[in-house]
């Protein structure tokens, strides 16, 4: 996946966007939808967010 692939289609997030979050101190899924707005409209995406985030915190350690 590219830093360009879109994860959330409603709030058009991207992999960047959400990698900058949790790089931020974003380090829930609730921290990143707060920072990115990902996962708050329609939630279809709430679960790959969400193992999207762990996996992201977990190449930062």
């Amino acid at each position: 996946m590219d830093d360009d692939t879109i994860i959330c289609p409603c709030m058009g997030t991207t992999l960047q966007e959400i990698r900058e979050a949790v790089k931020g101190g974003a380090d829930t899924l609730e921290a990143v939808e707060a920072a990115t707005g990902a996962g708050t409209v329609c939630g279809a995406c709430a679960d790959e967010l969400a193992a999207l985030v762990e996996k992201l915190k977990n190449e930062l350690q």
